[in-house]
């Protein structure tokens, strides 16, 4: 950090960090209670038994193994045992500097399949039997990796006994030592019921992994864990670097056939694994690049390489952000108030001229994609206590998460810096749901029950029904289970058809008293009610015709007459005689006619009288 910061941070009150965390989100609030220390103390378990022949054929604990230790920050205190049949210290415990990294590194190289049995007691109470009293500066952690059963001997009940000292013994030791138990399963077969009882009762992270190839990105989710490691955002393979920060170490995933990767300092020439300058340090593993880089120069850097939500810049800087720890199992509908604030040399800054020009956000990723941001406030309203102290408050949870694994990101962005801090939780339902069919096939047994690690006994009160895709609910009858405080109840799948959504809405109490709200359809169940034919219409019965009545002798029908014949020939018949008719009346008129001129002449020639003697000489002739 400048000397110019130093002297502004000068004169801030020391504060101490209170969380303000949900404790009844795992079984113990002891370990989430408060903020972490910003050491670690880690113990780490790797299991060589003969079975890790089938699930680790490549070694690839190795790597993995590297990587971890790569991680560690010089502030921790390690160690790592392998078991089998026996336990033997793989890597001293000790001091996390840099001979340290490298003895372990170069003792990763012998790690191997050739035990006998799995010694997880034994294992257990060597790597921690110096723990005792509070843990002090030291937050305490232990990393458990095993891909099989408590197996010591070949007799089934001394296993059997052995895995019940670890539970009635050595985990409520460790529980009473404030140790967190992160626990990996690298099997179907290893013992998963011992598993997440060692990571619940402790407050620790369990996860299962089918192959050793996600081996690498599960124990980067669990240093982020047992770290608590301070970041700087990284997009599009580009991040900042501010004067604050004095060592950056860049995690780069790459896969097999890759380009080398390379790396360009703001306002300088590129560099890789082969030409790196003397400030950096380049370790070149199977799946991954990790350089750490001393006093790097303040501005935007670039990474020539595949992009990789898993890609992290980590630094070390004296200008941290702090976070309340997030429990790892959180019940679904529950919510806590999460809190950032920043130190100088291990005090919590207060100053306004550094807090007014800070912005704060959250983003949630899960099995249904990232959230909006939302940002986190100092400004006196609820849930932030107090205006202008430097605690950055919001509420996280309540019934907007999803049941399942899911990461939150805090970004923070201030007038010189960057930071970011992620962490894994998994959100899982205050009740446990039970579908049980019945031999006959024709209905389900329904089983309700309270998680009794997180949810007070006989305060869980259940309604659950029926929900198609059109939203119609058939309400299902419930009845109480006296043996967990939960209920049961039956469906009849010929009483409905098609697909139905079991949903379920719950109230209880944490073990701290807290009432949770919670709602679900985590199931469906298909109804087998055969479909109703569409309603015919009926076919009418046919009516009897009466019989006729008897008649005495049948008369006869007259013959027909011929019917006249129609068309030209009745046409030209009747066109003739109209003719005719007219030929009649026409000859009528034209001898009317006639006559009357003839009269018409007679008088004329009467008036002359030589006409007139003319015409009566021509008669007498």
């Amino acid at each position: 950090m400048s000397r110019g910061f130093s002297r502004m941070m000068k004169g801030i009150a020391k504060r101490v960090l209170i969380a303000t965390l949900f404790l009844a989100v795992i079984s113990v609030p002891a370990a989430v209670a408060k903020a972490s220390s910003d050491k670690a103390d880690a113990r780490i378990l790797i299991d060589v038994s003969g079975s890790m022949k089938k699930n680790d054929p490549k070694n690839l604990r190795r790597p993995a193994l590297r990587l971890l230790v790569g991680l560690l920050s010089s502030e921790t205190r390690a160690g790592v045992w392998t078991f089998g049949q026996y336990v033997n210290m793989q890597i001293p415990l000790g001091q996390v500097d840099k001979a340290w990294k490298q003895k372990a590194r170069k003792s990763s190289k012998s790690i191997g399949s050739p035990g006998q049995f799995t010694n997880i007691e034994d294992a257990l109470k060597r790597a921690t039997e110096d723990w005792s009293g509070p843990p002090g500066p030291y937050r305490r952690s232990v990393i458990l990796l095993t891909d099989g059963m408590v197996d010591i001997s070949k007799d089934k009940k001394k296993n059997a006994a052995s895995k019940q000292r670890i539970l009635k013994k050595i985990l409520p030791r460790l529980k009473q030592h404030q140790v967190t138990v992160h626990t990996i399963a690298l099997s179907k077969n290893a013992d998963h019921e011992l598993m997440r009882e060692l990571a619940s009762q402790t407050g620790g992270w369990y996860e299962q992994t089918e192959t050793a190839d996600q081996l690498q990105k599960v124990f980067l989710r669990i240093f982020e864990k047992v770290g608590k490691p301070d970041s700087v955002p990284l997009k599009d393979n580009k991040f900042t670097i501010d004067p604050s920060i004095t060592e950056a170490t860049l995690l780069i995933f790459h896969k097999p056939g890759a380009k080398p990767t390379e790396v360009i300092p703001p306002q300088a020439e590129s560099f890789n694994a082969e030409n790196a300058p003397a400030n950096v340090s380049w370790h070149r593993d199977e799946g991954y690049d990790m350089l750490t880089i001393s006093d790097p120069k303040s501005g935007e850097w670039k990474i020539r390489a595949e992009t990789d939500p898993d890609n992290r810049v980590m630094v070390v800087t004296d200008l941290k952000m702090v976070t309340t720890d997030l429990p790892n199992r959180i019940i679904h509908g529950s919510s806590l108030d999460y809190q950032v604030s920043f130190t100088d040399h291990g005090k919590t800054i207060s100053k306004q001229e550094f807090l007014q020009r800070v912005n704060i956000a959250a983003t949630r990723s899960d099995i249904l994609g990232d959230s909006e941001p939302r940002p986190l406030e100092d400004d006196g309203r609820v849930p932030d206590a107090k205006a202008g102290d430097g605690y950055f408050t919001m509420t996280f949870g309540g019934e907007t998460l999803n049941s399942g694994v899911g990461e939150l990101v805090i970004n923070a962005r201030g007038a010189t810096f960057n930071r970011e801090q992620r962490t894994t939780y998994q959100v899982v339902p205050p009740v446990e749901m039970n579908l049980l069919p019945r031999e006959d096939g024709k209905s389900v047994d329904l089983q309700l029950s309270a998680d009794a690690k997180l949810i007070e006994p006989g305060s869980l009160q259940v309604e659950a029904w029926l929900e198609d895709p059109s939203g119609n609910e058939l309400p299902l009858s419930l009845k109480s289970s006296s043996a967990d405080g939960g209920a049961v109840g039956v469906i009849d799948l010929m009483g409905f058809s098609g697909s139905r959504k079991v949903t379920l809405k719950a109230q209880a109490r944490t073990l701290d008293g807290t009432v949770v709200n919670y709602i679900d359809s985590p199931a469906e169940v298909e109804g087998m009610k055969p479909l109703e034919p569409e309603p015919v219409p009926p076919t009418p019965e046919p009516v009897s015709e009466p019989e006729p009545a008897p008649v005495a002798d049948p008369v006869p029908e007259p013959e027909p007459e011929p019917e006249e014949e129609s068309g030209w020939l009745g046409a030209a018949i009747w066109f003739g005689v109209i003719n005719l008719l007219l030929i009649v009346i026409g000859g009528g008129v034209f001898w009317w006619i006639r006559r009357s001129n003839q009269n018409n002449q007679i008088s004329l020639v009467e008036e002359s009288p030589a006409a007139s003697a003319e015409a009566e000489q021509e008669k007498t002739e």
